[in-house]
């Protein structure tokens, strides 16, 4: 037992020390880092009463916190006042597809006759053997029922349904 904790105790002083060098070796948590910041601050805060003079401290600033706290590496080149020359790019390529050919147009079909609702007739004349309708047909007697050209008419009122 008592080794064990002592594997503890040193495991733990171990994880203190590398976590310490870990904070010494964050750029951004040096003094000069946290030096350069307070004066880029500063420079931020200053009143505007000469523009040329306060512009100037500024790009000063931020190029001295740049260097210190992000280190060549990872803040880059410096810019100089020219610019970049210009890349040439060029232009796309589009390649174009063969023409397909047109599919036909469909002609306009011509309107439909208006649906033909057949009305029911009417009984005009009736006789012993049958009776006559509006339509000018003759509809033989079969017993109490009508027959017509295509089959039993029935007979509501004086309205006549054939098939």
């Amino acid at each position: 037992m008592p080794r064990f904790i002592a594997t503890l105790l040193l495991a733990a002083a171990a994880s203190a020390a590398l976590s310490a060098h870990a904070v010494e070796a964050d750029p951004l948590s040096s003094t000069e880092c946290m030096a350069a910041r307070d004066e880029l601050e500063k420079a931020l805060n200053e009143p505007a009463a000469n523009r040329q003079a306060r512009s100037e401290r500024l790009a000063r600033a931020r190029r001295q916190a740049a260097l210190v706290c992000l280190g060549r590496e990872a803040g880059g080149r410096e810019r100089s006042g020219a610019p970049e020359p210009a890349q040439a790019v060029p232009p796309p390529v589009i390649s174009a597809r063969p023409a397909q050919a047109e599919a036909p147009v469909p002609a306009i079909a011509s309107p439909q006759p208006p649906l033909a609702i057949p009305r029911p007739g009417t009984v005009t004349a009736c006789d012993p053997a049958g009776c006559w309708d509006s339509d000018g047909r003759r509809l033989n007697n079969m017993g109490p029922l009508l027959m017509g050209p295509r089959g039993l008419c029935t007979l509501q009122g004086g309205l006549l349904n054939c098939p």
